[in-house]
Order: C-alpha cells, then structure tokens, then sequence
C-alpha cells in the first residue's frame, strides 16, 4: 500500500511524517506528509522553493534558509498544524526583511521621491527592530502583538511625534496590504492599530501688519525668498511642491503656474492662478534668463540645477522670524492657512478656493474659515447692524 493511501488509525499511526528538503533536479522542493482532515489518509505536501533558491547567490545559504522553515513547519506539525486548513505555498515562508524591501522597490515606480524616502526609512526602522526582536521572522507571522511592541517602543524609546507616529501606522497598513495581496501573509497585524489624536496646530494666522514687515524687509535683503513666500500665501503651493518647480511650468502670460501630476501631493495637475505682485517678483528676479530646466529655487535660492530641499526654506524662515521677532507660531505654513483663509474673507466663493488651495473637499476647505480673526473684534464693534 502506498503512503499516499495509507489509512490512519489515530492509535497507532503517526498523524504526519516530518518535513525534509529533496533537491530535485526539476527543482527544490520541501516535502511532508500530513492527514488529510476529509480522507484520513496520509498525503503528499510540497513547497517549491524555486524563488528562494534564486534569491541566494551560494547554495549553502539558501539551505540554511530551507532549514529554518523545515525546523518551523516540524514544530507547527508537531502542535497539530495541519495545512489542509489553509492554502499555503512558498511565499508564506519569506522573511519579512527580505519582502519590505521589494515593497519599497515595487513602489519606487508609483511615489513621489520624497514619499519614497519616508518609506524607505520606515521600512528600515521596521528591518532593525526585527532583527532585534525576532529575527529571521516570515511576513506571515509577524503578529499583532508584534506590531503593537513595534509602535510602542517607537513612541516611547524613539520619542517620536503624534504625526510621525499616525504616519508610520499609515505605511505599515500599505506595507501589510500590499503583502496580503501578493501572498506573503493572510493578515495585517496592524489593522487594528489606532492612530493617536492628532494635537491641535500650532500655527496662527499671519496679519496684514506682519506681512506688511515681511515684504519691505525682504525686498531688500532676500527677493527670492520674498516671491517663494508669495507662492506660499497667494498660489497656496506647499513648500514640497515648490521645491520641484522648474522653470517650465511657468506661464506668466496666461497668468498660471503648473503644478505637474507627479509634484502634486494629491497626484493630480493643477494651475494655480498668479497674482501680478508675483508676476513682478518674477521679472524683477529675470526669471526669462534661466533655461527651462533650472528649478525655481536652489541652495541659495536663485533658480539652478539642483533643488533646494523644503528643509532649507524652512531654516530661512526661521532665521527671518527671528531677525522680525516673531512667535513660534508664525511658521512659513501658516502663510498658506493664511492665504486660504484671506479668500474666503474676502468674499471668493468656497468652490474657487477649494480648487485654488487643491483641497479634495469643501469640508477641508471651510476648515480655514475657523481660524482665529484678529480683526474680527473691530469688525464687529464697526460693523454689527443696529439693534
């Protein structure tokens, strides 16, 4: 009688025969025998390894791999694993280093430079708490109290931020979601995970008065930054897609500046419209001069091959906040919470201003509207209708 028809007795017969490696020369495989639930019969398991094998440049490193899951499934075998109860092949048995990493490089082709760069570094972070913690772990069995220790000792050891830490909740749902639809795991450990309250921002509406100080100083000492802070206020561009900016997506004629699919936080083209303070702050710095190559703002923040980097917009205003005296709170952002809410101050209707600030929705949009007024005390005193 073969092994593939033996009957079981529970008595008297093994359950399971253990797993062990056949290198094939059609390919590797690791193979066991187990009880099937439905026949009691003992039968043939395999898992081909062939994408395991490839992944090794030595031999004898791909068969200390296959060691480490043939000793796992022996164990789970031993508890009374039995994988009729579920449809498992090689990819169950990937460690989780080795598959964050192709998530990094599979959304290389899809992101954002800098979106990937914040995905690289949590995908490092995770990489050396789990070679800390546990090491050698398959993305299958990464579980959730392993994902809670993770983000815990992110907020407590590493003394991370509300937001830093709601973002990496963010990108491990995306790393986890992306393993479950490749077959890596049948879970995401951090579903159940919630973010923390965000604080409330600290950014305050920037006054006439201060923006008044702000243009006259730097129109003699920075013009360049003076027309970024514009782009900031009145195009409600973000600092990081003025950073990508180049010369060719300006259109100073028909009065738009272009902001291409691929800078846009929101992965859509938008043409915010120009003011003409901006259209002289471009012909005062001779914007027509440069090739249609060179970024708006370089290191010294003149138009050049190289980008800045937002980090260094965001240094120069501290050094201009503290030469005006200004409070923390007036950060460079706050000029577009600023600019947002001028708009609907100013009687433009909620639609325009929604396109205009690239808001996905009107209720982000009169989100602005709730800003502290400093005005609004006189306005009323002024302006409030007789009793």
């Amino acid at each position: 009688m073969s092994i593939h028809q033996q009957s079981t007795d529970r008595n008297n017969v093994n359950s399971y025969l253990p797993a062990i490696l056949k290198e094939n020369k059609s390919g590797w495989v690791i193979e066991y025998y187990v009880v099937h639930p439905q026949t009691e019969v003992l039968t043939r398991k395999q898992i081909r390894l062939s994408r395991i094998v490839s992944r090794y440049k030595k031999l004898s490193d791909a068969r200390k791999h296959i060691a480490t899951m043939i000793i796992k499934i022996n164990n789970q075998l031993a508890g009374g694993w039995n994988p009729f109860f579920e449809n498992e092949d090689a990819r169950m048995f990937e460690k989780l280093t080795d598959v964050a990493k192709l998530f990094v490089e599979n959304r290389r082709k899809e992101l954002r430079k800098n979106t990937i760069r914040s995905y690289e570094s949590f995908v490092n972070m995770l990489i050396v708490w789990a070679n800390k913690n546990c090491p050698d772990i398959y993305a299958s069995t990464f579980s959730q109290s392993q994902a809670v220790r993770y983000m815990d000792d992110l907020f407590q050891k590493k003394s991370v931020g509300v937001t830093t830490y709601n973002n990496h909740i963010k990108m491990a749902r995306a790393l986890f979601n992306w393993l479950k639809e490749r077959c890596y795991t049948k879970q995401n450990p951090f579903d159940f995970i919630k973010p923390k309250p965000k604080p409330k921002k600290e950014r305050i509406i920037i006054p006439l008065d201060v923006r008044t100080r702000l243009n006259e100083y730097l129109k003699a000492h920075n013009p360049h930054f003076l027309l970024l802070l514009h782009l900031v206020y009145n195009c409600l561009i973000r600092p990081n897609e003025i950073n990508q900016l180049q010369v060719k997506h300006l259109y100073l004629s028909e009065k738009y500046i272009k902001i291409p699919a691929e800078i846009a936080k929101n992965h859509k083209t938008r043409l915010p419209a120009i003011t003409p303070a901006i259209a002289a702050l471009f012909q005062h710095i001779n914007i027509d001069k440069y090739p249609s190559d060179y970024y708006l703002f370089s290191s010294d923040l003149t138009p050049g091959k190289e980008p800045a980097g937002y980090r260094r917009y965001g240094k120069e205003w501290i050094k201009l906040r503290e030469r005006l005296q200004l409070p923390k709170e007036m950060q460079m952002y706050s000029l577009r919470d600023t600019g947002i809410f001028d708009m609907l101050k100013s009687g433009i209707d909620d639609l325009s201003v929604m396109q205009h600030a690239d808001h996905a929705s009107l209720d982000i949009t009169t989100i602005y509207a709730n800003h502290h007024d400093p005005n609004l005390i006189n306005k009323i005193y002024n302006e409030a209708p007789k009793f």
